[in-house]
C-alpha cells in the first residue's frame, strides 16, 4: 500500500509539473498562406498584413499578384518561396538566374538567415519543347543559342539525360552555382517542433519565445510516457489479480460440484464368481488308463486313428499307446500323460473320462493298468 501510494504521488507530481501551459502572444496568430497549395505560414515568419508578434523581426513575408508567397533580402531583392521546413529551420526558394545570385554577392548581415543553401546547375540547350524535368527550370536570359536553355541540378543530370532527351537537348558548357534557400537558428524553436508545440513571443519586447503545448492535452511525450506507464502498470497487476481470483474461485466450484456428483452416485455392489479351475489329473489316476504295444500292423479299432492328435506324428509299430476310457481315443503315452497331468479332459473330444470329473489331482487311486499287446500280429 505505501508503494501504490508513493508511485500514484510521482504520477501526480510528474503531470502537474508538465501541464504548466505557456501563455504566448503568437496563440493570437492563426497560421495563414497565399493560396490553398502554398507554404503554410507561421512563428516566426509573418505576412506583412499580420500584427508585429506574430513573426520575428525580418522574417516578414508578402504575397505578390499571382498568390505566390514571396520574402524580400534587401538588397538581393526579391524570391518566390516554394517550402519551409520549421524542423529543420530551412526556408527553401525557387531558383533566379536572370541574373543568378554569386556567392559573394549574397551577404547573411542584411537578413536573419545565417546559412545560404547553394546548389550547382549544368546547362541543357533543346531544340524541342519536350525538355520538362522535374528540378528543371527554363532560362530566359541566356543569349547567342537558338532554342530554349534549361537548367538541371548537377545531381539530377544524368537523370535528364538517360530519359532520351539528348537528341533534342544538348549539353552547354555552363555551370553555375545558385541559391535555393537559406536556414536560420535564432530564434530556435526546434525542439518545439519535436513536441508538436507552438513557438512564440513570451514577451514582444524583450524578444524572449517560448513553447506552448496544445491545449488538447497540455502534455510533453515524456509526460504521456509517466501517465501511460502509471495508469497502465497498476491496471495490469489488477487485471492479474483478478484473474487469479476468478481462476481459484472457479476450481473451488467445480470441485464441490464433483463432489456432490459423486455423492449422488447409486451404490452398486459387484459380486464376482470366482472362475472355475480345471486341474489335471494326479499320477495314479493317468496310469490306471489302458495302454497298448502297437504291433507292425499298427491296426486300431478306428482306422482313422493312425496320428496321435497331440504330437501330431504318425504312429509306428512297438508304439506305446493310452486309451482314454469312455472316448476310447489313441494317444502316445508320453504325449497323452503330459497332457493329463495339466488337463482332465481328452484332447479329441474335450469330455471328462467317467470318474475324473470334479476328482482332486491328490486323491489316490488304486487301480492300475500294464501294458498289454493288443491288435498285434
Amino acid at each position: 500500500m505505501e508503494i501504490q501510494s508513493l508511485f500514484s504521488a510521482t504520477l501526480l507530481l510528474i503531470i502537474f509539473s508538465t501541464t504548466t501551459h505557456t501563455v504566448l502572444c503568437v496563440e493570437t496568430c492563426n497560421p495563414t498562406s497565399c493560396s490553398p497549395t502554398g507554404p503554410i505560414v507561421r512563428f516566426p515568419f509573418r505576412l506583412s498584413h499580420q500584427p508585429r508578434q506574430c513573426g520575428y523581426p525580418g522574417f516578414d513575408l508578402s504575397c505578390n499578384n499571382r498568390t505566390q508567397l514571396v520574402i524580400n533580402l534587401n538588397s538581393a531583392g526579391d524570391f518566390i518561396v516554394t517550402e519551409i521546413d520549421y524542423l529543420s529551420q530551412t526556408i527553401y526558394i525557387k531558383p533566379q538566374f536572370c541574373p543568378p545570385i554569386r556567392l559573394d554577392t549574397f551577404n547573411s548581415s542584411e537578413s536573419p538567415f545565417d546559412v545560404g543553401l547553394w546548389d550547382r546547375y549544368v546547362f541543357f540547350n533543346c531544340s524541342s519543347s519536350a525538355w520538362y524535368f522535374p528540378g528543371a527550370e527554363m532560362v530566359n536570359c541566356v543569349s547567342g543559342v537558338n532554342g530554349t536553355v534549361v537548367a538541371v541540378p548537377r545531381r539530377f543530370s544524368n537523370r535528364f539525360t538517360n530519359r532520351g532527351l539528348t537528341e533534342s537537348c544538348e549539353f552547354i558548357n555552363l555551370t553555375g552555382d545558385v541559391l535555393v534557400g537559406f536556414g536560420w537558428v535564432v530564434p530556435f524553436c526546434q525542439r518545439c517542433e519535436i513536441e508538436n508545440g507552438t513557438c512564440g513571443y513570451q514577451n514582444v519586447e524583450t524578444m524572449k519565445t517560448g513553447c506552448s503545448l496544445p491545449s488538447t492535452t497540455g502534455l510533453s511525450t515524456a509526460a504521456k510516457y509517466g501517465i501511460v506507464v502509471g495508469a497502465g502498470l497498476p491496471g495490469i497487476l489488477l487485471l492479474i489479480c483478478l484473474a487469479s481470483f476468478a481462476k481459484k474461485k472457479m476450481n473451488d466450484r467445480n470441485h464441490i460440484q464433483l463432489r456432490q456428483h459423486v455423492q449422488n452416485l447409486p451404490t452398486t455392489t459387484i459380486s464376482l464368481e470366482p472362475p472355475r479351475l480345471v486341474t489335471g489329473l494326479d499320477k495314479l489316476t493317468i496310469d490306471s488308463y489302458p495302454m497298448t504295444v502297437l504291433g507292425e500292423s499298427k491296426r486300431l479299432p478306428n482306422p482313422s486313428d493312425s496320428t496321435c492328435a497331440i504330437c501330431l506324428s504318425e504312429y509306428q509299430p512297438n508304439d506305446t499307446l493310452r486309451t482314454v476310457p469312455e472316448c476310447n481315443h489313441y494317444f502316445h503315452s508320453h504325449c497323452i500323460d503330459e497332457w493329463l497331468k495339466l488337463n482332465a479332459t481328452c484332447p479329441v473330444c474335450r469330455n471328462f473320462p467317467e470318474g475324473s470329473s470334479g476328482r482332486a489331482a491328490t486323491d489316490p487311486l488304486s487301480s492300475s493298468s500294464s501294458p498289454t499287446s493288443l491288435f498285434s500280429n
